[in-house]
């Protein structure tokens, strides 16, 4: 795409951030959907990925939380 005036392995260093930023708790949150977790550490999980979102969703792929048996 040089023609253009866009250099593609550039481009692509500046997107990774964006994607890990939004892309990665997306995901994490879609993924927690899933599991059979409520109340409080469901709660706490979405608060962690909300509010720090690249480390927190790393912390909840790190530790996979799964759903309490009872």
């Amino acid at each position: 795409m040089e023609p253009l005036g866009i250099n593609t392995g550039l481009l692509i260093v500046q997107l990774l951030p964006i994607i890990l930023l939004f892309g990665l708790p997306l995901i994490s949150l879609l993924d927690l959907r899933k599991k059979n977790l409520s109340g409080v550490p469901l709660g706490i999980w979405v608060l962690i990925i909300c509010a720090i979102p690249v480390i927190g969703s790393l912390a909840y792929w790190i530790i996979k939380p799964s759903a309490e048996t009872k």
